[in-house]
């Protein structure tokens, strides 16, 4: 089983912007480059524990909480296909952003997300 609507590089960053720190600064905290947080915030490389823990101390919040493990719900994604898994992805990924107020109107991804949803939806229907 999969879990859908967590996200370690976007939460990463929330805590990076909430702490008014730059990708330099954080790095220079823990000491890694600019680009090694950047490549964090994307989701394009994992931290080692040491990192993790470190992360912990400086933003004041538990490993359960970096490891998305406080505070969240899943969704089951058994019996799924991988296209659906990626559309309940986005779908999670636009209701965060917009949420978060970083996109307070319907944008052209999301009215591409719901076409998705839609035509899923009636795949499914008309079977």
């Amino acid at each position: 089983m999969e879990i859908i609507g967590y996200d370690f590089g976007l939460l990463l960053r929330e805590l990076r912007e909430k702490a008014n720190l730059t990708q330099k600064q954080l790095g220079n905290k823990i000491g890694v480059s600019e680009g090694m947080i950047s490549r964090y915030e994307n989701n394009m490389s994992e931290p080692p524990f040491e990192t993790v823990r470190d992360f912990a101390a400086i933003f004041n919040v538990s490993m359960d909480y970096l490891a998305g493990m406080e505070k969240q719900r899943s969704i089951p994604t058994t019996g799924l296909t991988e296209e659906q898994i990626d559309i309940m992805h986005e779908l999670s990924s636009t209701l965060h952003n917009m949420n978060s107020g970083s996109k307070p109107k319907l944008t052209q991804e999301n009215y591409e997300i719901l076409g998705k949803i839609t035509a899923e939806l009636f795949k499914q229907n008309h079977k």
